[in-house]
C-alpha cells in the first residue's frame, strides 16, 4: 500500500511539473505570411496575432482590418516594406504601387518604367 501511494505521489509531482512548465513556456512560433509582395490596396494575413511591426525599420502603411483567432488580417494602405517581428524572428512584406491607367498605357506602348 506504501508503493502505490509513493508512486501516485511521484506521477502527480510529475505531471505537475510539466503543467507549470508548459505554462510557463514561450509562445516563440515563426511568423506565417499570406503574402509576401502585394499591391496597395491588397489585403493578407499574418500568424500568429501577437506578431509586432517594427516601425523603425519600415517604410510602409499597414491598417489593422481584422483579428480572427490566431492571425491579423492587414490592409496595404501605401508602398514600402513592413518588417513583422516575433521573438527573434523577422519577416518582411514588400507593398508595390498600384499602377495607374497612365502607368498602363505607356507599358502598352513601350514607354513604361521597368
Amino acid at each position: 500500500m506504501l508503493k502505490k501511494i509513493s508512486i501516485i505521489l511521484g506521477f502527480l509531482i510529475l505531471i505537475s511539473f510539466v503543467g507549470t512548465m508548459s505554462a510557463i513556456a514561450d509562445d516563440c512560433v515563426s511568423i506565417i505570411l499570406e503574402k509576401d509582395t502585394l499591391k496597395v490596396g491588397g489585403n493578407f494575413f499574418v500568424c500568429p496575432a501577437h506578431a509586432k511591426i517594427n516601425q523603425n525599420i519600415s517604410t510602409g502603411c499597414v491598417e489593422l482590418v481584422a483579428i480572427n483567432g490566431n492571425y491579423c488580417i492587414y490592409k496595404a494602405k501605401s508602398s514600402g516594406t513592413i518588417v513583422f517581428e516575433n521573438c527573434d524572428s523577422k519577416t518582411t512584406v514588400r507593398i508595390l504601387p498600384k499602377e495607374t491607367p497612365f502607368d498602363a498605357l505607356l507599358n502598352m506602348i513601350g514607354r513604361g518604367r521597368n
